[in-house]
């Protein structure tokens, strides 16, 4: 089966001729490029867009039309719903179960189709499952519901948008400000208004001032309180920091090189209810782990999904429940040394 909706292969260098070099992907561990006339993790349209690239690129190179390519250019093959997108600023929409979602093709968005549909239910329920240390896992039992979510790294809205039907707010974090804009957009395509977004660094979320403007998750209204009224400049601003961490999720979706040691002191001073931990590095992802492990939380399950077949990426999906508000000095001490060197 065809994985793969998001290629982006590498031309050559080497000054224009008459004839080109490799198009394709790098060597593992090496610079040098190897030619790839099919890629066979990619669908059926990247395939066949590749195959149309490559014979204009070799016909513009024997027409000596051929640019010279900067160094470490790439060129982009993004699928979506079919249709492929080479310019990394035009604008393709994809549907992600009963969700829209709309983003520039160059920019991050998981890339197998087939598989993401799957990633985002199991986020979903590990993120709104009542905790097994508040009530016995009764799911009938309203007190005990999560409340609130807080998505960091959230890029164009893919978590938070699909847990926002189970939880009164949600917001997400993304200090990259065009992923927001587009997660806003979301947001509003899908008629979801229990969502905000904020574009800032994860590692100042709980120092974060800007509020977080959400409507009713029933009534969908920006401008009423939970009550259907006008709201009021003298109502209390709802920050991230007042969330209540004992009703509060965090969703990690950071990039290969984990969280940084800032982010897990300050995550562990708000003391979430819930770290519900998606990672596409297992090493990096296990040593945060540990950082947790050792300060409060308990590990309630571990979910790997093989992405790309053939290859040794993994996304690992890892669920956490704090069961100790008070880990030993000691021991936070220890994982502090041992986490300085990612400062």
């Amino acid at each position: 089966m065809k994985k793969r909706d998001k290629t982006i292969i590498h031309p050559s260098d080497s000054p224009p001729s008459l004839e080109i070099g490799p198009i394709g992907f790098k060597q593992k561990a090496s610079r040098q490029l190897v030619d790839v006339p099919h890629c066979h993790i990619a669908t059926p349209a990247i395939n066949k867009a590749l195959t149309q690239i490559r014979n204009e690129k070799r016909t513009e190179a024997r027409e000596g039309k051929l640019k010279k390519y900067k160094k470490g250019a790439t060129l982009l093959l993004r699928d979506a719903n079919g249709i492929v997108e080479t310019n990394h600023t035009q604008y393709v929409t994809t549907t992600v179960k009963d969700l829209t979602f709309r983003f520039q093709a160059g920019n991050f968005f998981q890339n197998n189709p087939y598989m993401l549909p799957k990633m985002v239910d199991l986020v979903v329920e590990a993120a709104k499952r009542i905790p097994t240390n508040k009530g016995g896992g009764d799911e009938a039992s309203n007190n005990n519901n999560m409340t609130h979510l807080i998505d960091c790294y959230c890029g164009s809205g893919l978590f938070a948008l699909g847990c926002s039907r189970y939880f009164d707010v949600c917001v997400g974090i993304e200090v990259n400000c065009k992923a927001v804009e587009e997660a806003k957009v979301n947001a509003e395509l899908n008629g979801i208004r229990n969502c905000d977004f904020v574009s800032a660094s994860s590692e100042e979320i709980f120092k974060s001032q800007d509020p977080v403007r959400v409507g009713s998750v029933k009534d969908g209204d920006n401008s009423s309180n939970d009550n259907g009224e006008e709201r009021s400049e003298d109502e209390p601003i709802l920050l991230v920091k007042d969330f209540p961490r004992e009703k509060t999720v965090v969703v990690i979706d950071p990039p290969r090189k984990g969280c940084s040691v800032e982010f897990l002191e300050q995550l562990d001073q708000y003391g979430p209810a819930r770290v519900v931990y998606m990672s596409c590095d297992p090493a990096t992802q296990a040593r945060d782990a540990a950082f947790l492990v050792s300060h409060g939380y308990d590990i309630v399950s571990i979910q790997p999904f093989d992405l790309f077949p053939q290859t040794r990426h993994i996304e690992c999906l890892a669920v956490f429940d704090r069961v100790d508000d008070e880990a030993p000095l000691p021991v936070k001490k220890k994982w502090n040394a041992n986490l300085s060197h990612l400062n």
